[in-house]
Protein backbone atom coordinates (compact mmCIF):
# COMPACT_ATOMS: atom_id res chain seq x y z
CA UNK A 1 0.00 0.00 0.00
CA UNK A 2 1.41 3.35 -0.87
CA UNK A 3 2.87 4.88 2.09
CA UNK A 4 1.45 9.03 0.83
CA UNK A 5 -1.01 9.95 -1.64
CA UNK A 6 1.19 12.52 -3.66
CA UNK A 7 4.49 13.14 -4.22
CA UNK A 8 5.68 15.89 -5.89
CA UNK A 9 9.15 15.47 -7.35
CA UNK A 10 12.19 17.47 -9.05
CA UNK A 11 10.54 20.94 -9.49
CA UNK A 12 12.06 23.83 -7.67
CA UNK A 13 9.97 24.80 -4.73
CA UNK A 14 9.64 28.43 -4.49
CA UNK A 15 8.43 30.48 -1.43
CA UNK A 16 8.03 34.32 -0.53
CA UNK A 17 11.87 33.82 1.06
CA UNK A 18 13.77 31.16 -1.10
CA UNK A 19 14.00 28.80 -3.94
CA UNK A 20 14.87 24.87 -4.05
CA UNK A 21 15.00 21.62 -5.26
CA UNK A 22 13.02 19.01 -3.25
CA UNK A 23 10.51 16.85 -3.10
CA UNK A 24 6.87 17.22 -1.33
CA UNK A 25 5.10 14.14 0.31
CA UNK A 26 1.58 14.60 0.48
CA UNK A 27 -0.89 12.52 3.10
CA UNK A 28 -4.36 13.51 4.16
CA UNK A 29 -4.26 16.89 2.34
CA UNK A 30 -1.26 18.06 4.21
CA UNK A 31 2.11 18.52 3.56
CA UNK A 32 3.78 15.50 5.32
CA UNK A 33 7.61 15.92 4.79
CA UNK A 34 10.13 17.24 2.19
CA UNK A 35 11.81 13.89 0.66
CA UNK A 36 10.72 10.90 -0.32
CA UNK A 37 13.81 8.59 0.27
CA UNK A 38 11.57 5.10 0.76
CA UNK A 39 8.06 6.41 0.37
CA UNK A 40 6.12 5.39 -2.56
CA UNK A 41 2.40 7.13 -3.13
CA UNK A 42 -0.71 6.63 -5.32
CA UNK A 43 0.43 9.50 -7.83
CA UNK A 44 3.67 11.16 -8.44
CA UNK A 45 3.87 13.94 -10.15
CA UNK A 46 7.38 14.91 -12.09
CA UNK A 47 7.99 18.67 -11.75
CA UNK A 48 11.27 18.72 -13.65
CA UNK A 49 12.00 21.84 -15.09
CA UNK A 50 8.71 23.43 -13.38
CA UNK A 51 8.35 25.38 -10.07
CA UNK A 52 6.24 24.65 -7.53
CA UNK A 53 4.57 27.32 -5.77
CA UNK A 54 2.29 27.58 -2.33
CA UNK A 55 -1.00 27.58 -3.80
CA UNK A 56 -2.16 31.09 -5.37
CA UNK A 57 -4.80 32.85 -3.67
CA UNK A 58 -7.16 35.21 -4.63
CA UNK A 59 -8.92 37.23 -2.23
CA UNK A 60 -11.28 39.37 -4.05
CA UNK A 61 -13.65 37.46 -6.75
CA UNK A 62 -17.38 38.04 -7.69
CA UNK A 63 -18.45 34.89 -8.65
CA UNK A 64 -22.31 36.49 -9.03
CA UNK A 65 -24.06 33.48 -7.00
CA UNK A 66 -26.66 33.95 -5.83
CA UNK A 67 -29.03 36.07 -7.99
CA UNK A 68 -26.81 36.81 -11.02
CA UNK A 69 -25.82 33.34 -12.20
CA UNK A 70 -26.10 33.99 -15.73
CA UNK A 71 -22.88 36.11 -15.45
CA UNK A 72 -21.41 33.28 -13.35
CA UNK A 73 -21.55 31.09 -10.42
CA UNK A 74 -19.81 28.57 -7.60
CA UNK A 75 -18.95 26.13 -10.32
CA UNK A 76 -17.72 27.93 -13.22
CA UNK A 77 -16.08 31.05 -11.06
CA UNK A 78 -13.97 27.83 -8.71
CA UNK A 79 -13.38 25.67 -12.45
CA UNK A 80 -11.60 29.16 -13.68
CA UNK A 81 -9.40 29.72 -10.80
CA UNK A 82 -8.52 26.16 -11.02
CA UNK A 83 -7.83 26.65 -14.41
CA UNK A 84 -5.59 30.03 -13.58
CA UNK A 85 -3.40 27.73 -11.44
CA UNK A 86 -5.75 29.41 -8.12
CA UNK A 87 -6.32 27.33 -5.08
CA UNK A 88 -8.64 29.24 -2.86
CA UNK A 89 -10.74 32.15 -3.64
CA UNK A 90 -12.59 34.92 -1.24
CA UNK A 91 -15.79 36.04 -2.46
CA UNK A 92 -17.57 39.30 -2.35
CA UNK A 93 -20.79 39.91 -0.28
CA UNK A 94 -22.19 42.06 -3.05
CA UNK A 95 -24.63 38.98 -4.75
CA UNK A 96 -28.51 39.61 -4.69
CA UNK A 97 -29.58 38.74 -1.97
CA UNK A 98 -26.02 40.24 -0.52
CA UNK A 99 -24.70 38.35 2.01
CA UNK A 100 -25.31 40.77 4.87
CA UNK A 101 -26.30 38.86 8.02
CA UNK A 102 -25.92 35.32 9.27
CA UNK A 103 -28.90 33.46 7.43
CA UNK A 104 -27.49 34.58 4.23
CA UNK A 105 -24.47 34.04 4.83
CA UNK A 106 -25.44 30.15 5.63
CA UNK A 107 -27.25 29.90 2.69
CA UNK A 108 -24.19 31.13 0.89
CA UNK A 109 -21.80 28.89 2.22
CA UNK A 110 -23.81 25.56 2.03
CA UNK A 111 -24.62 27.10 -1.75
CA UNK A 112 -20.56 27.37 -2.15
CA UNK A 113 -19.78 24.07 -0.85
CA UNK A 114 -22.20 22.04 -3.02
CA UNK A 115 -20.51 23.71 -6.34
CA UNK A 116 -17.07 24.91 -5.30
CA UNK A 117 -13.72 23.08 -6.77
CA UNK A 118 -11.40 24.39 -4.92
CA UNK A 119 -11.19 26.05 -1.06
CA UNK A 120 -13.04 29.41 -0.64
CA UNK A 121 -13.59 32.32 1.89
CA UNK A 122 -16.82 34.11 2.00
CA UNK A 123 -17.14 38.07 3.13
CA UNK A 124 -19.84 39.80 5.05
CA UNK A 125 -21.11 43.09 4.14
CA UNK A 126 -21.15 46.08 6.08
CA UNK A 127 -24.57 47.50 5.86
CA UNK A 128 -26.87 50.84 7.23
CA UNK A 129 -28.30 49.40 10.84
CA UNK A 130 -26.23 46.62 9.89
CA UNK A 131 -24.23 46.26 14.27
CA UNK A 132 -26.40 43.57 15.58
CA UNK A 133 -25.60 41.41 12.47
CA UNK A 134 -21.89 41.07 12.33
CA UNK A 135 -21.10 38.47 14.79
CA UNK A 136 -23.66 36.22 13.16
CA UNK A 137 -21.82 36.27 10.17
CA UNK A 138 -18.84 35.72 11.82
CA UNK A 139 -20.30 32.90 13.82
CA UNK A 140 -21.34 31.31 10.27
CA UNK A 141 -17.65 31.76 9.11
CA UNK A 142 -17.02 35.21 7.48
CA UNK A 143 -13.26 35.40 6.37
CA UNK A 144 -14.00 39.12 6.65
CA UNK A 145 -16.19 42.10 6.61
CA UNK A 146 -16.51 44.54 3.06
CA UNK A 147 -17.68 48.12 3.45
CA UNK A 148 -18.65 50.05 0.12
CA UNK A 149 -17.86 53.38 0.64
CA UNK A 150 -19.15 54.26 -2.79
CA UNK A 151 -21.66 53.24 -5.71
CA UNK A 152 -20.63 50.27 -7.13
CA UNK A 153 -21.86 46.48 -8.40
CA UNK A 154 -25.37 45.69 -6.47
CA UNK A 155 -26.00 49.48 -5.49
CA UNK A 156 -25.45 48.50 -1.69
CA UNK A 157 -25.47 52.08 0.35
CA UNK A 158 -22.76 52.48 2.99
CA UNK A 159 -23.30 53.01 6.38
CA UNK A 160 -23.33 56.13 7.92
CA UNK A 161 -20.06 57.83 9.25
CA UNK A 162 -21.20 57.39 13.14
CA UNK A 163 -22.46 53.70 12.07
CA UNK A 164 -19.24 52.75 10.41
CA UNK A 165 -17.36 53.82 13.11
CA UNK A 166 -19.58 51.52 15.39
CA UNK A 167 -19.00 49.21 12.85
CA UNK A 168 -15.35 48.93 12.60
CA UNK A 169 -15.45 48.62 17.23
CA UNK A 170 -17.49 45.39 16.51
CA UNK A 171 -15.64 44.25 13.89
CA UNK A 172 -12.41 44.66 16.39
CA UNK A 173 -13.57 43.02 18.77
CA UNK A 174 -13.79 39.88 17.15
CA UNK A 175 -10.29 40.07 16.25
CA UNK A 176 -11.37 40.47 11.97
CA UNK A 177 -10.35 42.87 9.14
CA UNK A 178 -12.40 45.09 7.30
CA UNK A 179 -11.89 45.75 3.62
CA UNK A 180 -12.77 48.86 2.14
CA UNK A 181 -13.86 49.70 -1.59
CA UNK A 182 -12.52 53.11 -0.51
CA UNK A 183 -14.49 55.66 -3.23
CA UNK A 184 -16.17 58.88 -2.46
CA UNK A 185 -19.80 58.74 -3.48
CA UNK A 186 -20.25 62.49 -2.87
CA UNK A 187 -17.31 62.71 -5.42
CA UNK A 188 -18.64 60.26 -7.71
CA UNK A 189 -22.11 61.29 -7.70
CA UNK A 190 -21.12 64.87 -8.12
CA UNK A 191 -18.62 64.33 -11.45
CA UNK A 192 -20.94 61.78 -12.77
CA UNK A 193 -23.60 64.04 -12.94
CA UNK A 194 -22.02 67.22 -14.54
CA UNK A 195 -20.25 64.43 -17.05
CA UNK A 196 -23.88 63.56 -18.37
CA UNK A 197 -25.45 66.79 -18.82
CA UNK A 198 -22.82 67.68 -20.75
CA UNK A 199 -23.08 64.60 -22.74
CA UNK A 200 -20.20 63.09 -21.90
CA UNK A 201 -20.34 59.34 -21.80
CA UNK A 202 -17.78 57.53 -23.54
CA UNK A 203 -15.78 55.14 -22.04
CA UNK A 204 -13.23 57.52 -20.84
CA UNK A 205 -15.76 59.20 -18.47
CA UNK A 206 -15.47 56.95 -16.31
CA UNK A 207 -12.01 57.52 -15.63
CA UNK A 208 -13.30 61.36 -15.23
CA UNK A 209 -15.44 61.17 -12.96
CA UNK A 210 -14.00 58.91 -10.23
CA UNK A 211 -10.39 60.43 -10.55
CA UNK A 212 -7.77 59.75 -7.45
CA UNK A 213 -9.48 62.47 -5.49
CA UNK A 214 -12.48 60.22 -4.86
CA UNK A 215 -10.59 57.22 -3.67
CA UNK A 216 -8.38 59.75 -1.72
CA UNK A 217 -11.43 61.49 0.62
CA UNK A 218 -12.68 57.72 1.36
CA UNK A 219 -9.31 56.28 2.53
CA UNK A 220 -8.51 59.17 4.66
CA UNK A 221 -11.80 59.00 6.61
CA UNK A 222 -11.63 54.26 6.39
CA UNK A 223 -8.05 55.24 8.11
CA UNK A 224 -9.11 57.57 10.77
CA UNK A 225 -11.75 55.51 11.63
CA UNK A 226 -9.68 52.03 11.75
CA UNK A 227 -7.06 54.15 13.94
CA UNK A 228 -10.14 55.69 16.56
CA UNK A 229 -11.77 51.49 16.73
CA UNK A 230 -8.33 50.26 16.68
CA UNK A 231 -9.77 47.86 13.43
CA UNK A 232 -7.65 45.97 11.51
CA UNK A 233 -8.14 47.41 8.03
CA UNK A 234 -7.52 46.66 4.72
CA UNK A 235 -7.51 48.46 1.54
CA UNK A 236 -8.98 46.73 -1.96
CA UNK A 237 -7.75 47.41 -5.28
CA UNK A 238 -5.77 50.13 -4.32
CA UNK A 239 -5.42 52.60 -7.56
CA UNK A 240 -3.60 55.63 -7.72
CA UNK A 241 -0.54 57.07 -6.18
CA UNK A 242 -2.13 59.45 -3.71
CA UNK A 243 -3.67 55.90 -2.15
CA UNK A 244 -0.28 54.47 -2.22
CA UNK A 245 1.30 57.71 -0.19
CA UNK A 246 -1.28 57.58 2.14
CA UNK A 247 -1.03 53.88 2.88
CA UNK A 248 2.80 53.93 3.45
CA UNK A 249 2.02 57.09 6.38
CA UNK A 250 -0.73 54.72 7.61
CA UNK A 251 1.60 51.87 8.02
CA UNK A 252 4.92 54.00 8.75
CA UNK A 253 2.65 55.17 12.14
CA UNK A 254 1.99 51.93 13.02
CA UNK A 255 -1.44 51.14 11.28
CA UNK A 256 -2.69 47.57 10.77
CA UNK A 257 -3.04 48.39 7.81
CA UNK A 258 -3.11 45.56 4.69
CA UNK A 259 -3.71 46.83 0.70
CA UNK A 260 -3.93 44.45 -2.43
CA UNK A 261 -3.46 45.90 -6.10
CA UNK A 262 -4.72 44.01 -9.36
CA UNK A 263 -3.15 43.57 -12.80
CA UNK A 264 -5.29 46.25 -14.36
CA UNK A 265 -3.96 48.65 -12.26
CA UNK A 266 -0.41 47.63 -13.20
CA UNK A 267 -0.83 47.08 -16.95
CA UNK A 268 -3.03 49.16 -18.22
CA UNK A 269 -3.74 53.03 -18.00
CA UNK A 270 -6.58 55.82 -19.12
CA UNK A 271 -5.03 55.97 -22.34
CA UNK A 272 -6.47 52.49 -23.13
CA UNK A 273 -10.12 53.42 -23.15
CA UNK A 274 -9.38 54.81 -26.69
CA UNK A 275 -8.91 51.24 -28.06
CA UNK A 276 -10.44 49.01 -25.46
CA UNK A 277 -13.56 51.22 -24.40
CA UNK A 278 -15.95 49.77 -21.47
CA UNK A 279 -14.59 46.67 -21.26
CA UNK A 280 -11.81 47.98 -19.12
CA UNK A 281 -14.06 49.74 -17.11
CA UNK A 282 -13.98 48.80 -13.10
CA UNK A 283 -14.05 50.31 -10.02
CA UNK A 284 -12.05 52.33 -9.05
CA UNK A 285 -11.25 53.60 -12.12
CA UNK A 286 -7.66 52.51 -13.78
CA UNK A 287 -5.86 55.90 -13.72
CA UNK A 288 -2.72 57.58 -15.56
CA UNK A 289 0.90 56.11 -16.01
CA UNK A 290 2.17 57.59 -12.99
CA UNK A 291 -0.05 55.90 -10.68
CA UNK A 292 0.97 52.83 -12.60
CA UNK A 293 4.42 53.60 -11.91
CA UNK A 294 3.92 54.03 -8.26
CA UNK A 295 1.85 51.07 -7.91
CA UNK A 296 4.99 48.98 -9.05
CA UNK A 297 7.00 50.86 -6.55
CA UNK A 298 4.81 50.14 -4.28
CA UNK A 299 5.22 45.96 -4.45
CA UNK A 300 8.96 46.75 -4.75
CA UNK A 301 8.80 48.45 -1.21
CA UNK A 302 6.25 45.70 0.24
CA UNK A 303 3.52 47.96 0.56
CA UNK A 304 1.41 46.58 -1.24
CA UNK A 305 0.55 42.90 0.56
CA UNK A 306 -1.48 41.14 -2.05
CA UNK A 307 -2.65 40.91 -5.70
CA UNK A 308 -5.84 39.95 -6.66
CA UNK A 309 -7.59 39.83 -9.60
CA UNK A 310 -11.09 41.32 -8.70
CA UNK A 311 -12.59 39.01 -11.37
CA UNK A 312 -16.20 40.52 -11.55
CA UNK A 313 -17.89 38.97 -14.75
CA UNK A 314 -20.76 40.60 -17.08
CA UNK A 315 -22.24 39.27 -19.99
CA UNK A 316 -20.40 40.85 -22.75
CA UNK A 317 -23.97 42.65 -24.29
CA UNK A 318 -23.81 44.07 -21.15
CA UNK A 319 -20.64 46.26 -21.01
CA UNK A 320 -20.91 47.07 -24.80
CA UNK A 321 -23.59 49.76 -23.66
CA UNK A 322 -23.05 53.31 -26.20
CA UNK A 323 -23.47 55.30 -22.17
CA UNK A 324 -20.66 54.33 -20.47
CA UNK A 325 -22.43 55.25 -17.40
CA UNK A 326 -25.47 52.73 -18.43
CA UNK A 327 -22.22 49.90 -18.30
CA UNK A 328 -21.81 47.73 -15.44
CA UNK A 329 -17.78 47.91 -13.85
CA UNK A 330 -15.74 45.04 -14.11
CA UNK A 331 -14.22 42.37 -16.41
CA UNK A 332 -13.22 38.35 -15.51
CA UNK A 333 -9.50 37.82 -14.08
CA UNK A 334 -8.81 34.74 -12.43
CA UNK A 335 -7.79 32.76 -15.81
CA UNK A 336 -5.36 36.16 -16.31
CA UNK A 337 -3.69 36.90 -13.11
CA UNK A 338 -1.32 34.00 -12.96
CA UNK A 339 -0.06 34.28 -16.08
CA UNK A 340 0.03 38.19 -16.63
CA UNK A 341 1.94 38.33 -13.33
CA UNK A 342 4.61 35.71 -14.63
CA UNK A 343 5.16 37.23 -17.58
CA UNK A 344 6.15 40.47 -15.12
CA UNK A 345 8.61 37.64 -13.73
CA UNK A 346 9.89 36.88 -16.93
CA UNK A 347 10.56 40.29 -17.53
CA UNK A 348 12.50 40.79 -14.29
CA UNK A 349 9.73 43.43 -13.30
CA UNK A 350 9.39 41.30 -10.01
CA UNK A 351 10.92 38.36 -8.45
CA UNK A 352 9.05 34.96 -8.45
CA UNK A 353 9.83 34.85 -4.23
CA UNK A 354 8.18 38.25 -4.81
CA UNK A 355 5.04 36.93 -6.68
CA UNK A 356 4.59 34.17 -3.94
CA UNK A 357 5.02 36.91 -1.20
CA UNK A 358 2.07 38.89 -2.99
CA UNK A 359 -0.11 36.06 -4.80
CA UNK A 360 0.00 33.31 -1.45
CA UNK A 361 2.19 34.30 1.64
CA UNK A 362 0.28 38.08 1.60
CA UNK A 363 -3.22 37.02 1.74
CA UNK A 364 -2.70 34.22 4.00
CA UNK A 365 -1.45 36.11 6.57
CA UNK A 366 -3.62 39.13 6.38
CA UNK A 367 -7.09 37.12 6.64
CA UNK A 368 -5.67 34.82 9.24
CA UNK A 369 -5.10 31.33 7.49
CA UNK A 370 -1.58 31.17 7.23
CA UNK A 371 0.62 28.79 7.54
CA UNK A 372 -2.40 26.54 7.27
CA UNK A 373 -2.09 28.59 3.37
CA UNK A 374 0.23 30.78 1.89
CA UNK A 375 2.74 28.12 3.17
CA UNK A 376 5.07 25.47 2.47
CA UNK A 377 5.60 23.62 6.13
CA UNK A 378 4.75 20.72 7.54
CA UNK A 379 1.09 20.59 8.28
CA UNK A 380 0.26 23.22 5.84
CA UNK A 381 -2.81 22.42 3.70
CA UNK A 382 -1.31 20.75 0.42
CA UNK A 383 -2.19 23.68 -1.79
CA UNK A 384 0.45 24.13 -4.74
CA UNK A 385 0.23 25.90 -8.12
CA UNK A 386 3.23 23.94 -10.38
CA UNK A 387 4.56 26.67 -13.29
CA UNK A 388 5.78 26.33 -16.49
CA UNK A 389 8.08 29.56 -16.62
CA UNK A 390 8.83 28.95 -20.16
CA UNK A 391 5.57 28.42 -21.45
CA UNK A 392 4.25 30.44 -23.77
CA UNK A 393 0.55 31.54 -25.22
CA UNK A 394 -1.91 34.29 -26.28
CA UNK A 395 -4.76 34.94 -23.76
CA UNK A 396 -7.85 33.80 -25.51
CA UNK A 397 -11.00 34.45 -23.90
CA UNK A 398 -12.94 32.16 -26.00
CA UNK A 399 -11.38 29.32 -23.91
CA UNK A 400 -12.21 30.69 -20.29
CA UNK A 401 -13.76 28.16 -17.80
CA UNK A 402 -15.89 31.52 -16.83
CA UNK A 403 -18.95 32.24 -18.43
CA UNK A 404 -17.56 35.55 -19.31
CA UNK A 405 -15.53 34.76 -22.42
CA UNK A 406 -13.80 38.31 -23.08
CA UNK A 407 -11.06 40.14 -21.45
CA UNK A 408 -9.23 43.53 -21.97
CA UNK A 409 -6.21 41.16 -21.80
CA UNK A 410 -7.42 39.77 -25.36
CA UNK A 411 -4.47 38.62 -27.38
CA UNK A 412 -1.91 39.59 -25.21
CA UNK A 413 1.16 37.52 -25.03
CA UNK A 414 1.75 35.71 -21.83
CA UNK A 415 4.91 33.86 -20.88
CA UNK A 416 4.60 31.55 -17.67
CA UNK A 417 1.76 28.94 -17.30
CA UNK A 418 -0.12 27.38 -14.58
CA UNK A 419 0.20 23.75 -15.84
CA UNK A 420 -1.06 21.69 -12.44
CA UNK A 421 -3.38 23.38 -9.55
CA UNK A 422 -3.44 21.31 -6.44
CA UNK A 423 -5.77 21.94 -3.96
CA UNK A 424 -5.23 20.05 -0.47
CA UNK A 425 -3.69 17.50 -2.39
CA UNK A 426 -5.98 16.77 -4.87
CA UNK A 427 -5.61 17.67 -8.81
CA UNK A 428 -7.47 19.85 -9.85
CA UNK A 429 -6.28 21.08 -13.17
CA UNK A 430 -3.59 19.13 -15.10
CA UNK A 431 -2.34 20.56 -18.33
CA UNK A 432 -5.75 22.48 -18.84
CA UNK A 433 -8.00 19.13 -17.75
CA UNK A 434 -10.27 20.37 -14.98
CA UNK A 435 -11.65 17.52 -11.65
CA UNK A 436 -14.92 18.91 -11.42
CA UNK A 437 -15.69 15.88 -8.91
CA UNK A 438 -12.89 17.55 -6.49
CA UNK A 439 -15.01 19.92 -4.01
CA UNK A 440 -13.04 22.89 -1.98
CA UNK A 441 -14.06 23.30 1.82
CA UNK A 442 -14.50 26.54 3.46
CA UNK A 443 -11.26 28.19 5.00
CA UNK A 444 -11.77 28.94 8.69
CA UNK A 445 -9.87 31.69 10.22
CA UNK A 446 -6.87 29.68 12.54
CA UNK A 447 -5.69 33.06 14.08
CA UNK A 448 -5.63 36.74 13.43
CA UNK A 449 -2.57 38.35 12.22
CA UNK A 450 -0.87 41.87 12.89
CA UNK A 451 0.26 41.70 8.83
Amino acid sequence: MPSADLIIRGGTVVTSANASRISLVVKGGRLTSFGEDGLSAERVIDATGLHVLPGVIDAHVHLRDPGLTYKEDFSTGTEAAAAGGVTCVFDMPNNIPPTNDAASMDAKMNLAKSKAIVDFGLFGLLKPDGLKDIRGMASSGAIGFKCYMGETTGGNLPPKDEELVEQFAEVASLGMRVSVHAESNAIIGYLTKRLRSSGRTLPRAHYEARPSEAEEEALVRAMLYARVTACPLHIAHLSSQRGVELTEDAKRSGGNVTVETAPQYLLLDETRYADLGARMKINPSIKTRSDRAALWDAIDSNTVDMIVSDHSPHALAEKEKRDVFESPSGFPGLETLVPLMLTQVNLQRISLPKFVRISSFGPAKAWGVYPRKGAVEIGSDADFTIVDMKAKSRIDPSKFRSKAKWSPFDGAEVEGLPVYTISRGRVVMDHGEIDKTVRGEPVARESFSTA
